[in-house]
């Protein structure tokens, strides 16, 4: 039969460029959807995301309250608003570039709805965990949108926008 595909792509050294066209075509595949499905979609990978990024700062939100979770995001420069009377957090910061893995390296570019369908989730999977409540989170804009920096507003104990 030859050699499978796997094994051509290999001997082509054509495995990474597969892959970075591959998660390109599905993110571009998500763009026919509605943002509520391609945030539906964006969940999990969101929260492997995450994930690797709690990992690599050393928190453990299974031992963090909300108020802790504030402080050290502070603690690394990002600005957490909070009111008494509000039922919603302002997450703030100013990156000097888009702070995406997936955009640093080229694989996608910067768009609105990479931040409004990913990095929402990638928020909204930790507020939860600290709060213990449902929480929505939506762009108020980002580099993205020409700002020069990127804010999230983060409805805590609200099912839906």
């Amino acid at each position: 039969m030859g050699q499978s595909f796997p094994e051509r792509l290999k001997g082509a050294d054509k495995t990474e460029e597969f892959l970075r066209a591959w998660v390109r075509n599905v993110f571009e595949g998500l763009s026919v959807l509605s943002e509520e499905k391609a945030r539906k979609v964006l969940y999990r990978p969101a929260i492997g995301c995450s994930k690797f990024y709690l990992e690599l700062v050393g928190w453990d939100l299974s031992k963090m309250d909300l108020e802790d979770w504030i402080k050290s995001w502070e603690g690394l420069g990002v600005k957490v608003t909070s009111r008494p009377g509000w039922s919603c957090l302002l997450y703030e910061f100013r990156p000097g570039k888009c702070e995406c893995p997936l955009v640093d390296e080229g694989i996608l570019p910067l768009t609105s709805r990479l931040c409004s369908t990913c990095f929402t989730n990638w928020l909204k999977h930790q507020v939860e965990a600290v709060s213990g409540q449902p929480v929505e989170v939506e762009l108020v804009e980002s580099l993205a949108t020409g700002a020069d920096r990127c804010v999230f507003r983060i409805w805590i104990g609200r099912k839906s926008l």
